[in-house]
């Protein structure tokens, strides 16, 4: 049975948003995974395959002392299966998170959200998510070679664009003009939720990435003979560790997702109307709250 009802489009302050985000993430956390698994756990299995070849090459071969050589590394093929593959794990775990809280916002409840739902759900933007990314991606990069702080500006303003899309079926230079309007005036605090989340985050994929760290180190000081200089465990040592960060990102993109609601209510107040209409009626479930931020 379900516990009360999170509240998704309501205005929270910093503190509130990353309860809500934990909140969400430990309440959920049964189904989220089984998304995450069985969407983006594929593409990530693949991310991990390649890395660990990638990583497996790097630890045999001589280390070029020229910036050429040094260049030709990330040329070879295994480093750009890495980058193909990691690219598709990241949108479909970002659009797993999204879509699953867009359907929870639509029905009210975790308890018949199944990973088809959510695949169906994330299939009807997919384009214009992919489309998205990689027009944000471009604007970033260009941000970045003006004077660098522009690239910082654009990396926080469009991590709300596969929300928008999925949850408003919007284009995608709609989308990107969206994610300006939101963040207008609240980049700051978007910014410090994000930094915060991602160290948490970072904190707690260290346990899925101690495998790797162990062999590096190994490595590092000589030791590399045997199992830790093994292709296999190499491989099995990255797997575990991509596999696991997709799962505890997951919590990164709940607290965006509660990120982009607060900005909505507080641009909209679309909820707060919803919630007005209301009274004399049924109770809709939604908790009294008389802090607006």
């Amino acid at each position: 049975m379900d516990k009360t009802p999170i509240v998704l489009l309501q205005q929270r302050d910093f503190g509130q948003k990353m309860n809500a985000s934990f909140e969400f993430a430990i309440q959920h956390f049964g189904p989220l995974v089984k998304v995450l698994a069985l969407i983006a756990g594929p593409s990530a299995l693949l991310t991990g395959i390649a890395q660990g070849m990638y990583q497996s090459r790097m630890l045999t071969t001589a280390k070029p002392t020229d910036s050429v050589g040094m260049l030709s590394q990330f040329m070879v093929t295994e480093y750009i299966f890495v980058a193909i593959f990691g690219f598709v794990t990241y949108f479909l775990a970002y659009a797993s998170v999204s879509s699953f809280m867009v359907l929870y916002e639509e029905r009210g409840s975790s308890k018949d959200i199944t990973p088809g739902l959510v695949w169906n759900k994330l299939t009807e933007t997919i384009w214009t998510g992919i489309v998205a990314q990689i027009m944000s991606f471009i604007l970033i990069l260009i941000g970045f070679l003006f004077f660098f702080f522009p690239g910082i500006y654009l990396v926080i303003c469009f991590q709300f664009v596969l929300m928008i899309i999925i949850r408003e079926k919007s284009s995608a230079t709609d989308s990107l003009s969206r994610c300006f309007k939101l963040i207008r005036g609240k980049w700051w605090s978007t910014f410090g939720l994000m930094l915060i989340m991602s160290i948490v985050v970072s904190i707690l994929a260290l346990v899925f990435q101690l495998p790797t760290l162990v062999i590096t180190i190994m490595n590092a000081l000589g030791f590399g003979i045997g199992i830790a200089s093994s292709k296999g465990v190499i491989i099995v040592a990255s797997v575990i560790s991509m596999v696991g960060t997709v799962i505890t990102q997951g919590l990164l993109w709940i607290s965006v997702a509660f990120q982009y609601y607060n900005l909505v209510e507080r641009l909209e107040g679309s909820g707060l109307r919803a919630e007005i209409e209301s009274l004399g009626k049924e109770d809709s479930g939604r908790p009294y709250n008389e802090d607006r931020f």
